[in-house]
């Protein structure tokens, strides 16, 4: 397995933030044993072997606890394929370098409702990497296939909304700069926090990954076609105490 290299806006992601310190170190060396794309063994008594092997009185239950606590967090998403357990960061190419993909594990079923782009590998987009590969020190002059990991960008989300498996859909500030062009008289940010609070009352509800653009432009036709204002001469600033933002 190629080196990671984990940069200091991981510091920003409230996502990762709200890890236990134990957790914290899981998903640390989880990011060391998986393979280009971005799949892992999910095994516990794997993992403990090859994250934690000299921490004896670390026991497979605390592994697996703090695996499902991950899974739950949207850290990672967990599936099986002929009865294996595996793991995978969802969105790796996204952010993660690396020469050549080559996948070591099985892709997740379809049913898994992940983007291409999360189970398999691809085109990776020229945008600054959170944690990026040492095999490949100067990416762009390279132009074979890459695999990313999915983590924060140098730019926090917006706003993440939970999706019916587990995950979070991340509205990048270019989403909603284009929907505040789109929908000049809708405050997209408030409205954006409002989706997110019915998300949260409504797990049943919730949206898949492919079907969350749809809600999110749906709802917010329905405000522009209520005739409302949004906020005037007020420009979005970052506010990296909160991934929400902030006006």
């Amino acid at each position: 397995m190629p080196n990671r290299i984990i940069k200091e806006s991981l510091c920003s992601s409230e996502k990762i933030a709200s890890l236990s310190d134990f957790e914290f170190r899981l998903w640390v060396g989880l990011i060391t044993q998986v393979d280009d794309a971005g799949r892992g063994d999910a095994r516990p008594a794997i993992i403990k072997g090859r994250v934690f092997p000299f921490r004896e009185r670390l026991s497979i239950k605390d592994i697996d606890a703090a695996l499902q606590a991950l899974a739950a967090k949207g850290c990672v998403s967990l599936y099986t394929v002929d009865g294996k357990p595996y793991f995978l960061f969802p969105g790796w190419v996204k952010h993660q370098r690396v020469r050549d993909c080559k996948p070591k594990y099985p892709e997740p079923p379809e049913n898994l409702n992940l983007p291409q782009s999360a189970a398999s590998c691809g085109e990776l987009p020229q945008s600054a990497a959170l944690i990026q590969s040492e095999s490949n020190p100067n990416p762009e002059s390279n132009p074979k296939k890459y695999c990313a990991e999915p983590l924060a960008a140098d730019a926090p989300p917006v706003i993440s909304l939970p999706l019916n498996d587990g995950t979070f859909y991340d509205v990048s500030e270019n989403d909603r700069a284009k929907w505040s062009q789109l929908y000049p008289n809708v405050d997209v940010l408030q409205q954006l926090r409002n989706m997110a609070g019915w998300c949260d009352a409504n797990p049943t509800k919730r949206k898949t990954r492919g079907g969350i653009k749809r809600f999110i432009t749906a709802w917010l036709a329905r405000e522009q076609d209520k005739g409302g204002k949004a906020p005037q001469n007020k420009p979005f600033v970052y506010d990296y105490g909160n991934t929400e933002g902030s006006l």
